[in-house]
């Protein structure tokens, strides 16, 4: 790939050393630490395209909102009363403070805490505090001052995604593939997925960049990760069938059939059989999902991890247990990450039990793997400020990768990849993250 090229006073020429051919890829690390990289991300990434934004299960009921970010930009996220899902940008129309400071809640209305103006549910202002008498001009018209609507919100499957840039693709045609992908976790139940009550959030001095290639990285498990791997396998051979947990196993792993695809738009999904499937807990319902949607389909769906990674922001991982980890960058060297339980509605309480304590033991800020990565992405972002030592490599794996060509495992589920890769280890799926970052910097949103 030939990466000369120029965008207003960011030079895009030579971040990424991508000679297949000559068995080079690399990643500039200044990637992660030029802010006016991080300019033109937010720009042209985070506010010029589609992100994730929430379940739909976050809010069930009219009038339900919460609040978030899209990029910098602060968003009210809300059901109408008829149903229909909204977003604004979070500024009051008068004089621009937040409107709403809450994480979530259920109103009718929203009334500004600086002047005391109201909103309703679908963006219009209702009152002026105090307009009789105001001295307003003539042509004044609260009609006029409504909270500024986000251009694109759409739901797919119960994923809400947004986009502050009306000039995007069809949320369908963005997600391609992808949206197969999800099918395997949205399948799990008729009812559809609900968000589990609690979450986590944290922040780590760090690029975004690194939770995106993270999230998708099998190399990472072993060295990382070996308190995990060893504690969940001593627990194993010390209790047995009485463990409650029955920890989804890892360790071994990498000797399974795995590898990863990339799903185009920067969308990727590392995947790989477990040693012990019998321990997911969705297993009961593999017989059920067999008659539904064949066998292969359900083999995908209970026994195989899968981590997802819908470019730039968020993780659907069903694996150890089941996660949405969204993430945000607050700057250039600060990500804030937000992680949440998931699964089916309609879950056997036992069943739902199981779930949760394995969600505890790997994925929860206090468990045995969140801690071990915080870590390593601050050491990092510290070391990619070293400009003399230029280069990530992230060539392992080239030999599996394959471009341009049917995947097997990709044709089980109906579908065509960019390239894919036939080990967990690999490398080529962080590579095709950052391929796609900079055709998007180069080129901007749409194409």
């Amino acid at each position: 790939m030939d990466a000369r090229s120029s965008t207003g006073n960011v030079n895009l020429a030579g971040y990424i050393d991508d000679r297949i051919d000559e068995g080079v890829v690399r990643v500039d690390r200044s990637i992660f630490t030029d802010p006016e990289l991080f300019e033109l991300e937010m720009e042209r990434i985070w506010e010029g395209n589609w992100i994730y934004l929430a379940h739909e299960s976050q809010i069930p009921n009219p009038n339900d909102f919460m609040t978030l970010f899209m990029g910098r930009q602060p968003v009210i996220l809300v059901r109408s009363p008829e149903g229909e899902v909204n977003a604004f940008i979070n500024a009051c129309g008068h004089r621009g403070t937040t409107l709403v400071r809450e994480m979530r809640g259920n109103r009718a209305d929203y009334s500004c805490p600086f002047h005391g103006w109201v909103f309703d549910t679908r963006g219009d202002a209702v009152v002026v505090f105090k307009e009789k008498g105001a001295g307003y001009p003539d042509c004044f018209d609260k009609k006029n001052y409504g909270l500024t609507r986000v251009a694109r919100v759409q739901s797919y499957r119960g994923f809400i995604f947004g986009s502050l840039n009306a000039d995007v693709l069809p949320l369908e045609q963005h997600l391609g593939p992808a949206a197969t992908c999800i099918d395997l976790l949205a399948d799990q139940s008729p009812e559809g997925l609900e968000v589990l009550k609690g979450s986590s959030t944290y922040t780590f001095k760090g690029n975004w960049k690194i939770q995106a290639e993270n999230g998708v990285d099998g190399y990472h498990l072993y060295a990382t990760h070996g308190n995990y791997v060893m504690t969940t396998e001593h627990r194993r051979k010390l209790r047995g069938d009485a463990d409650p947990v029955k920890a989804m196993q890892v360790g071994g792993i990498d000797k399974k059939k795995g590898g990863f695809f990339d799903l185009g738009h920067g969308h990727v999904m590392l995947w790989g059989d477990f040693p012990n499937p019998q321990d997911r807990p969705n297993h009961d319902q593999l017989a059920t999902y067999t008659e539904q949607f064949g066998a292969e389909r359900a083999h995908w769906m209970v026994a195989r991890l899968r981590n997802l990674l819908l470019y730039p922001n968020v993780f659907l991982m069903d694996q150890t247990s089941s996660q949405i980890r969204v993430f945000r960058p607050i700057s250039v060297d600060e990500t804030e990450v937000t992680i949440y339980g998931i699964a089916p509605k309609g879950e056997d309480p036992k069943n739902r039990t199981h779930r949760i304590r394995q969600w505890e033991d790997f994925f929860n800020a206090s468990g045995m793997a969140t801690p071990d990565d915080i870590m390593e992405f601050t050491q990092s972002q510290i070391a990619f400020k070293a400009k003399a030592a230029r280069w990530n490599d992230v060539s392992r794996g080239l030999k599996h990768v394959h471009f341009n060509t049917p995947s097997e495992d990709a044709a089980s589920l109906g579908i065509e990849v960019q390239s894919f890769g036939t080990k967990l280890e690999d490398e080529g799926i962080m590579a095709a993250q950052h391929r796609w970052w900079l055709e998007t910097l180069s080129r901007g949103p749409q194409g």
